[in-house]
């Protein structure tokens, strides 16, 4: 649902009012909030008498908060037994083998896993980094007009701020972050090792007397993702990309349309951590390469020159190094592996961020790029449930029946 008094306006609208106001913005993320409050108006003293602290009204203020219903927990219907595409754990729930990805709930058509599975989330990216794509072929051929920066690369200039700048998008769905940082809570950013970076910079100074290379092309939104709307739908599956570029709430509605919900946070460890319960789904100790995780580069340094930059780009999941990829399919870390009796699950260690169910926004696992060893454990609080870069993806649960 669209956020409540939001404007209903055209993408491009939103993102040339967003490029003429970005210093103005980024003064007011970076400026204290007590000072922007005093410059925007002057504080008039109450005339209104304090409010006596005397018994009825603190029986008043007692039976308000007693009537402050606490947040339902989400439920689905009763399996008898676990999906094929679900592992039974302990009896309790069942979550998906695999890392999701998504479909159209209607027709079942595969949505695109570089692009938000949002209708109009997608195509507000596909406009934008068309564009930035065109910029950068400019770039390299020696035609572009240097002296004006394309939308993106404006936006990439507040890579520093831990506020994501927020765009209000048409239709329905809520302000979603656009994010171009990355900073977390988890262990250190994710920059790659020193020595990787010592090496780039040394390449850095030959490419920068060299030709300006080709840029990488973008990924495709299919024809028919661009022309009308579309639902997301869950599915669980081996060998296929897993979803990237997914809001927190988009990821619980395509639970819900599968029929499944988001894990709560206590159900993804304990399925992760296997039935030994071990702090990785291989044992008790970190092994490097075991899972898909603090891998040798990051994409965004790769394409952006910068791990908080163009965070939202279509092409990061398509990044190689030494011709592997850094993004793997599901299941293609096969030491990777939860196990729960004859049965297990895959990756949920690296390869993708997943979100879990959090009103305040919760994802856990790592990321393929991401510098940690902290496992089952690995998590991230950071962020809102509107937040979406490339390495957020999902899996789902469901109630199974005692």
């Amino acid at each position: 649902m669209a956020h409540p008094g939001a404007v209903r306006r055209s993408p491009l609208v939103v993102l040339l009012a967003g490029v003429l106001t970005f210093g103005a913005a980024a003064a007011m993320l970076c400026a204290d909030p007590g000072t922007s409050q005093a410059q925007g108006s002057k504080t008039k003293r109450s005339k209104h008498k304090p409010v006596k602290n005397t018994k009825k009204h603190r029986r008043t203020a007692t039976a308000s908060h007693r009537t402050a219903a606490p947040r339902p927990i989400e439920r689905t219907r009763l399996y008898p037994q676990c999906p094929p595409e679900m592992v039974n754990v302990r009896g309790r729930f069942c979550i998906d083998r695999w890392e999701d990805s998504t479909v159209d709930a209607s027709s079942g058509r595969p949505l695109s896993p570089y692009f938000p599975p949002d209708h109009h989330l997608a195509n507000l990216l596909w406009n934008q980094w068309t564009a930035e794509f065109e910029q950068e072929k400019a770039l390299a051929t020696g035609t572009a007009d240097g002296g004006a920066a394309s939308p993106i690369a404006m936006l990439s200039l507040d890579a520093g701020s831990r506020t994501p700048l927020a765009l209000s998008i048409p239709g329905p769905v809520r302000n979603v972050a656009l994010i171009e940082d990355s900073a977390d809570d988890d262990d250190a950013q994710d920059e790659p090792p020193a020595e990787v970076v010592a090496d780039a910079g040394a390449d850095a100074g030959a490419d920068a007397a060299a030709t300006p290379r080709e840029p990488m092309a973008l990924p495709v939104l299919p024809p028919w993702e661009q022309g009308g709307e579309f639902s997301p739908m869950a599915v669980s599956r081996p060998n296929v990309t897993p979803q990237g570029y997914t809001p927190g709430y988009v990821a619980a509605a395509a639970c819900r349309a599968a029929g499944k919900r988001l894990c709560r946070e206590e159900e993804w460890v304990t399925a992760c951590k296997g039935e030994r319960g071990q702090d990785f789904p291989y044992g008790a100790t970190y092994r490097q390469g075991a899972c898909n995780v603090f891998r040798e580069d990051h994409p965004a340094r790769i394409l952006h020159g910068s791990c908080s930059s163009g965070l939202s780009d279509p092409r990061l999941n398509l990044v190689q190094v030494d011709g592997a990829d850094l993004l793997r399919e599901t299941g293609g870390s096969p030491m990777c592996v939860s196990r729960w009796g004859n049965d297990a699950i895959y990756d949920m260690v690296g390869n993708v961020d997943e979100w879990v169910d959090d009103p305040d926004g919760l994802f856990l696992g790592g990321f393929y790029a991401r510098n940690t060893r902290k496992g089952c454990e690995a998590r991230v609080n950071a962020h809102p449930t509107t937040y979406f870069d490339y390495s957020l993806g999902f899996r789902c649960c469901a109630d199974l029946a005692p």
